[in-house]
């Protein structure tokens, strides 16, 4: 059976996902449809594009990867299909990609007249998963194109025994996850000149609200607070810089 995920911003007070479904399914009434979730922030296109890269790997080669997160719906913006490493990627061309490609070949897909400008993930997006799930050639989806938008995941900058990074996501619990790698062996890390937190094994290690650093299962140290909430109690925002002692 073939797989889709669907990650959006839409929320589910509305019709808007029911009718990507509703879409897919009248096309491939076999495939399977999986939620990654909806309740991304609304056009927050660089927090969409991380939790793509963190849960892409965990569904079997093949599957194909819906991932709508537009505030450019009906401009100027492109249409994409793309194949990398194993995975098919349908959405806009924003860059909400971008954490995930490995010498990806990218089509733009054929728009017809009658779809909407205001709702490309049922006119467009939705249909062409579909379609692809049914073993259509891409060439007869889209146009191979080689230039489309991608930005960088942010790096790291290592100066001494000082490594200097930044907070890229807060998750559901209010954990603060950094863009530095766990397979680089780290003491502590600073959130100012006058505040650190020191690196535990796992949570409990830590008295109740106590802010600590850990290996998180992202690939990823993150920050957290036991039974607390980090990013209100440490005021962190992502975007928010962080060191880190080696």
């Amino acid at each position: 059976m073939s797989i889709i995920t669907f990650l959006s911003d839409f929320g589910d007070n509305d019709w808007f996902v029911s009718a990507v479904k509703g879409e897919i399914l009248k096309i491939n009434p076999e495939v399977q449809i999986i939620d990654i979730t909806h309740h991304l922030n609304p056009f927050d296109i660089k927090q969409s594009a991380f939790v793509l890269k963190m849960v892409y790997k965990n569904f079997p080669q093949g599957t194909i990867h819906l991932t709508v997160v537009d505030p450019g719906v009906g401009g100027k913006r492109k249409p994409l299909i793309i194949s990398s490493g194993g995975y098919y990627f349908v959405g806009p061309d924003n860059g909400i990609f971008s954490y995930v490609l490995k010498k990806p070949i990218v089509y733009e897909i054929y728009v017809t007249k009658s779809a909407s400008s205001t709702f490309q993930a049922r006119d467009i997006f939705g249909p062409v998963t579909a379609k692809i799930t049914l073993g259509m050639d891409l060439e007869l989806l889209g146009k191979r194109i080689d230039k489309f938008l991608k930005f960088h995941f942010p790096e790291i900058k290592k100066k001494g025994n000082k490594i200097y990074g930044e907070v890229v996501y807060i998750d559901n619990f209010g954990n603060l996850i950094t863009n530095i790698p766990v397979k680089i062996a780290i003491k502590k890390i600073y959130l100012n000149k006058f505040f650190s937190v020191e690196v535990k094994k796992f949570y409990q290690m830590a008295k109740f609200e106590e802010a600590i650093a850990l290996e998180g299962s992202s690939g990823y140290y993150e920050i957290a607070c036991y039974k607390g909430r980090a990013n209100t109690k440490l005021n962190m925002n992502i975007g928010n810089g962080i060191i880190a002692v080696i």
